[in-house]
């Protein structure tokens, strides 16, 4: 425990685990003051600038890795101008977009705009839009979440609702994401009548199929403003984008904050994998029957499945196959082979996949709606029942509100780690939905 004088001159930043108490004086926290008595958390692995309002002593009780330094106020203006601006903006009636390149400040920015609304007596929405790190939900989700006190991170808000979007890389299923934040737009204004919604992105902003991405998210929840992060010209393409396309709003600009420091690839998958694990440890195995809530999008059991003479003339032609099952002009088939492949038969494309292609998949089981109630991980398909098992938490007592379940493309290992992004799960998918209409 160290207790610290603070200076007005002055800024706090204090690196997660910590807990702190104000004992004299008041120091300013996105977009909150803090009193004498007041506390607040800092969570493992963030960090959190803060500025003393007046003189004054704070008590801080710091965890393994965390910390806090002093430095001089002028050294770093960033959250007085972020303050000024982000204050003069009305947040009643409200949908803001908060867009830029990875690690500018995006969540900070969020948060402080969150802890304005809830300051200003609002029922105020978040959604977290980033499938890579989110922080209201799992990995590979768009998230929501209703704020109902002061936040230091998005992760201690509670998930509302999440919806499942298969991949962490949002560049191959950005029109998932996209109809995923609009329909949660809509959730959070019917459902609870909320008076503002905060949406925080994703980092991927260089390049056409991106800023198209950020400016149709922009438009289609019909936002108030688009506030952009910059840091140098990162965002360049993107706000050219919005400033000359009309949208209905308005854009903002903020600069990143100096210095700050940009996560790696490797630490932001120990981030994803420590998600795997928080929504699936300790784990259980739950048997699914495919043929009453089957895989949405590889709809196996539901279309035609080859008898022994026909599997035994389909191997004459594609090989050493197990199992075979067709829709209209396409067919699934699984085969010896190590990777997947692509056949065409007369008019039928058929797409073989290998032994054990499911073993480590990541899966949704979801209501319905549509609605993510349960990550799990896919560990083996029964072709002659029609059952698969699956990892899910042992935790999870919702088994009567399944009603389908969708794949993903991450494969983990035994441990929850990545280990493959499975791209011929899209492909499939596409296929399906392109060329035949299940059968229902």
């Amino acid at each position: 425990m160290d207790i610290i004088d603070i200076e007005p001159n002055e800024l706090l930043i204090i690196d997660g685990p910590a807990s702190i108490r104000i004992i004299e004086g008041r120091l300013y926290v996105l977009g909150v003051e803090y009193g004498p008595g007041s506390t607040f958390t800092v969570m493992r692995g963030r960090k959190v600038v803060t500025k003393p309002l007046e003189k004054g002593r704070v008590e801080i009780v710091a965890g393994p890795e965390g910390g806090f330094e002093k430095v001089d106020r002028r050294s770093d203006e960033t959250i007085d101008l972020w303050d000024k601006v982000l204050s003069g903006l009305s947040l009643r009636g409200s949908v803001i977009v908060v867009l830029g390149a990875m690690d500018v400040g995006k969540t900070t920015v969020t948060t402080m705009l969150v802890n304005k609304g809830v300051k200003n007596g609002l029922r105020v929405g978040v959604i977290d839009g980033d499938p890579g790190q989110n922080d209201i939900g799992p990995p590979t989700t768009v998230s929501a979440a209703i704020a109902e006190n002061f936040i230091t991170h998005l992760t201690q808000l509670k998930t509302s609702k999440s919806i499942f979007i298969e991949t962490t890389s949002i560049e191959y299923v950005w029109n998932n994401a996209l109809n995923a934040v609009v329909r949660l737009v809509d959730y959070l204004k019917t459902r609870y009548s909320v008076d503002s919604i905060i949406i925080n992105t994703d980092g991927w902003i260089s390049g056409p199929e991106a800023v198209r991405f950020k400016h149709e998210l922009v438009r289609r929840v019909n936002a108030r403003y688009a506030i952009v992060i910059q840091r140098e010209n990162e965002a360049r393409e993107l706000l050219n984008k919005l400033s000359t396309d009309k949208w209905g709003g308005e854009v903002i600009t903020l600069p990143s904050p100096p210095n700050i420091k940009v996560r790696d690839r490797d630490d932001r998958k120990i981030r994803r994998e420590m998600g795997y694990s928080k929504y699936i440890m300790p784990p259980r195995d739950l048997v699914i029957n495919l043929r009453e809530k089957p895989i949405i999008n590889l709809p196996l059991f539901r279309g035609l499945t080859y008898d022994k003479s026909l599997l035994n003339l389909a191997r004459k032609i594609l090989g050493p196959i197990t199992y075979i099952e067709q829709w209209g002009n396409i067919a699934i088939a699984i085969g010896n082979t190590k990777e997947f492949q692509i056949r065409t038969v007369g008019s039928v494309d058929v797409a073989i996949l290998p032994l054990n292609w499911e073993r480590g998949l990541l899966v949704a089981l979801e209501d319905k709606d549509g609605y993510l109630l349960a990550l799990g991980v896919l560990k083996k398909i029964y072709y002659n029942v029609g059952k698969a098992v699956i990892a899910v938490s042992s935790s999870f007592d919702r088994e009567n509100e399944v009603n389908h379940l969708r794949l993903g493309m991450i494969r983990l290992n035994d441990n929850f780690e990545e280990v493959e992004k499975v791209l011929y799960i899209g492909k499939i998918e596409s296929m399906i939905q392109s060329r035949t209409t299940p059968r229902q």
